[in-house]
């Protein structure tokens, strides 16, 4: 069973400057975790010290079970796929694939049949005789994989792989690195600054900052219940509508406009003494609504916003507004488009979420998410 258990791992150069800070995640054998985060907040460093190419300032690593913090990356049992497919150009394919276990001394036939079978999985057997620049992105992207397959590792690990592809195949390679997770049943580390990557590929996602880890859940919880505001505003396309405002007796209030909050909520803020204080409201845009049947339900959260404009995406549509000085996303069926110029939206009262106005927190009691 190939746990990986990561205890308060610290990287701090030689500068001093600290790039990952006490990183603790227990990850069970086969699971798919993808560590997303903006550029600079330590995703990579993490991985690459799992992968033994940073050095470990401080903290344990163990990878099935063994302590890995000083272990060269050979003997580590893991493999590694970077952005870049590091393909040797005078090499074919086959000849790629099979280089790894080549200077491990591997036999023969044990080189051929993992080579083959990597090629069966990976749809890779038409083009094993062709060099690499006889390639798509996309099949050399599969031959970097299939290099890290015949090595049967422990750990793949997999360094924003798909960063160079343009988004019709990426969409697709998505679904082969999934597919391919399920057949291998293989532990998968994956690093994306891509939150859609993150949300389809995930069994779960570890959301840092600055270093930090800002949240570890399943991609649903973190869609549904962001810790706090950065991962609510860093994950979802488009990211969760903000409002700041003061709780007053069942109501949010901000400027002008009252929107009823909901009985759960209401429970909630005045548990933790919310009550008159300025908090930040939060909404996914898939949760406001402009239709008359939602704005008949929830008429006591309605409001009127001004409508700026709306993007048709195909399958559905966004508009764009403001709100009492702070924007508003509603992203609606496509048939469903306003013309004038201010319209009525209403929020479902129990998909609203608060968060602290100081901590940046979301309020919540200890059998939320």
């Amino acid at each position: 069973m190939a746990d990986v258990i990561l205890k308060n791992i610290n990287k701090i150069y030689p500068n001093g400057v600290q790039a990952v800070f006490d990183f603790n995640l227990d990850i069970k054998h086969g699971e798919f975790i993808v560590f997303a985060g903006p550029s600079g907040c330590g995703k990579s460093t993490t991985l690459r010290m799992v992968a033994g190419l940073e050095e470990i300032s401080s903290g344990e690593l163990y990878i099935d079970g063994k302590e890995c913090s000083t272990l060269s990356p050979k003997d580590r049992d893991i493999a590694m796929v970077f952005q870049n497919y590091a393909l040797y150009a005078h090499m074919t394919v086959y000849h790629n694939m099979a280089f790894s276990l080549v200077l491990r001394k591997e036999k023969a036939e044990i080189i051929h049949e993992r080579v083959m079978e990597a090629a069966k999985i990976l749809g890779l057997v038409p083009y094993l005789n062709r060099k690499p620049k006889q390639l798509s992105g996309g099949q050399r992207q599969r031959v970097a994989l299939g290099r890290a397959i015949v090595r049967n590792p422990k750990v793949f690990l997999l360094d924003e792989p798909l960063s160079n592809l343009d988004a019709k195949l990426r969409g697709v390679m998505r679904k082969e690195l999934s597919t391919l997770h399920s057949k291998l049943g293989t532990t998968f580390i994956y690093v994306t600054h891509d939150q859609i990557e993150a949300l389809t590929l995930a069994d779960r996602i570890v959301v840092m900052k600055d270093g930090y880890i800002q949240q570890v859940a399943t991609p649903k919880d973190i869609f549904d219940y962001p810790d706090n505001i950065f991962v609510a505003t860093f994950i979802g396309t488009p990211p969760m509508n903000l409002y700041e405002g003061v709780y007053e007796e069942g109501y949010f209030v901000t400027g002008n406009s009252k929107i009823y909050v909901g009985e759960d909520n209401i429970k909630l803020l005045d548990q933790y003494g919310y009550n008159g204080k300025t908090v930040i409201m939060a909404s996914r845009p898939e949760y406001v609504y402009v239709d008359d049947a939602h704005l008949a339900e929830y008429e006591k959260s309605s409001f009127t916003f001004d409508v700026d404009y709306s993007e048709l995406l195909g399958s559905h549509t966004l508009v764009y507004g403001e709100f009492e000085g702070h924007r508003v996303i509603i992203k609606r069926p496509f048939d469903q488009t306003i013309k004038t110029k201010t319209a009525k939206a209403a929020f479902d009262p129990a998909k609203l979420l608060f968060f602290d106005k100081e901590t940046t927190n979301r309020i919540k009691d200890g059998s939320d998410k």
